[in-house]
């Protein structure tokens, strides 16, 4: 589970983007085959602040 802050949609696509490119590569793990799943919350979905959820399916390499 990664924590996302800012406006949606911007920032649930950028965060997805940035794991498979910056966090994944020396984590030790790596994208599975299965389901994405984003999870909002209520409030201002056009906030700086807007809080929001991104789970990525991983494996252990």
């Amino acid at each position: 589970m990664f924590e996302c802050t800012g406006p949606v949609p911007e920032a649930m696509q950028n965060l997805p983007r940035r794991i498979v490119t910056e966090w994944l590569p020396g984590s030790g793990y790596e994208y599975a085959s299965a389901p994405d799943i984003e999870r909002f919350f209520e409030g201002d979905q056009n906030a700086a602040d807007y809080r929001s959820e991104v789970w990525l399916p991983i494996v252990r390499k």
